[in-house]
């Protein structure tokens, strides 16, 4: 091949290059700049547990792999100040068993902070008001199980702190401490919001769910590339 035509081959190859270049550099910007896809965070991997619900039946984390869940955290004698979630919760629950998308599976879990009062027995009379409706549809766990599981579980997991306060006049009786706190978990385990407030919206979890929903049923393909070049540029709501 005469010495011109390489020169011009290798100019033309490098002239393509330049303009995928150009067109990669341009869409990555493009993509960062204007978010045509928002979705929720990946803040950090859900702590593992293996703990014992309303009914007596074992419950671990990966009971709830596939699903949407709802955690709070609240205790059976949670009364007067104490910043019980509870109703929030119902009021979520159905909610998301009127108006959310179907196709995905909902779950809610409530984790006692005062488990060595708190048995599956004491449990089941606290949760009977909420669990026997025709919500079942959300199934919604109360868990409870060995105190210090617990808190490494809420504690270092879900970074809720949580201490004993004994009451005036009183020896034996004593009131937990804690700050309300919701965290949506998705099917892969992974937290994708927080809620530290005892006024939690129910139109902020559907949305929030929405964009999760919206994220699962594009996870491959094309589409699952799109929705992991928004995780890279932090492309959040």
């Amino acid at each position: 091949m005469p010495e011109e035509k390489k020169v011009a081959l290798k100019f033309s190859w490098l002239y393509l290059f330049y303009v995928f270049l150009a067109i990669l550099v341009l869409g990555v910007v493009s993509f960062a700049v204007f978010q045509p896809v928002k979705v929720l965070p990946r803040i950090t991997l859900a702590p593992g547990y293996a703990f014992t619900n309303q009914d007596g039946e074992s419950r671990t984390s990966e009971d709830y792999r596939g699903k949407l869940t709802l955690y709070n955290f609240t205790y059976a004698n949670c009364d007067g100040d104490c910043p019980d979630t509870t109703e929030k919760m119902q009021e979520i629950r159905m909610a998301i068993a009127e108006t959310a998308p179907t196709g995905i599976d909902y779950a809610l879990v409530t984790v006692s902070l005062d488990p060595e009062r708190d048995t599956p027995q004491k449990l089941n009379l606290f949760a009977e008001p909420y669990i026997n409706t025709d919500l079942n549809a959300v199934p919604w766990d109360f868990l409870t199980g060995d105190p210090l599981r617990v808190r490494y579980m809420v504690g270092g997991g879900f970074e809720l702190y949580y201490e004993e306060e004994i009451l005036p006049d009183q020896t034996n009786d004593y009131e937990i401490k804690f700050y309300p706190l919701f965290v949506l978990v998705d099917g892969w385990g992974i937290i994708r919001a927080e809620y530290p407030t005892p006024n939690l919206t129910v139109k902020e979890v559907l949305d929030d769910i929405s964009y999760l929903t919206v994220e699962i049923n594009n996870s491959e393909g094309a589409a699952g590339l799109a929705y992991e070049a928004a995780h890279l540029f932090r492309c959040y709501p």
